[in-house]
């Protein structure tokens, strides 16, 4: 019975193995006069030399936003996501209870302008909620919603039904992660 156990525990590695290409391949010789190139990975093209500089981009992005982007594209989303006028800030726990915290008007002033003024990722972010969340209520009748995935200095945020941001944002971040083991 061991034994049979163990042969068939052989046969499913070497199969395994075959299936994702840790088994030993049989290579044919490349007529390629260039041999390096058979170690590259097949995305990455053989990069010919060249003395040309690399050019240095003519314009800078627009304030607060990711090298990567375009100008427009930059100044496109900080125009979207811009707040204005706040009516009310709610800050919630994990299990959706309000905490109780009232935010003085200068206090309501700074978030208003951090989140304006945040620097817009246009990378991936961890989807889960870390600490508190803050709800925005508008004098227009749009809310925020901005949850934490636990990093200080960044933010998701998402304005009414429409896109989520992932937002550099060191003050609203440090607001909800108070209180918070990290």
């Amino acid at each position: 019975m061991k034994k049979s156990l163990l042969i068939g525990c052989i046969i499913i590695s070497v199969g395994l193995m075959g299936l994702t290409g840790c088994a030993k391949k049989d290579e044919e010789p490349s007529s390629d006069p260039n041999t390096d190139a058979q170690n590259l990975p097949v995305s990455e093209p053989v990069a010919e030399p060249t003395t040309e500089p690399i050019a240095e981009p003519t314009t800078d992005p627009a304030s607060g936003t990711s090298p990567k982007m375009t100008e427009e594209a930059a100044k496109a989303i900080q125009e979207a996501k811009a707040i204005k006028d706040i009516k009310s800030i709610t800050l919630r726990d994990l299990e959706g209870n309000v905490v109780d915290r009232t935010f003085t008007e200068e206090e309501i002033k700074a978030i208003e302008t951090a989140f304006n003024e945040s620097f817009i990722m246009d990378t991936a972010y961890v989807e889960m909620i870390a600490g508190l969340t803050m709800n925005i209520e508008l004098e227009n009748g749009k809310t925020v919603f901005i949850h934490s995935y636990g990093q200080e200095a960044y933010i998701v945020a998402t304005i009414g039904e429409g896109p989520s941001y992932h937002l550099g944002s060191e003050l609203i971040g440090k607001i909800l992660l108070e209180g918070s083991a990290q």
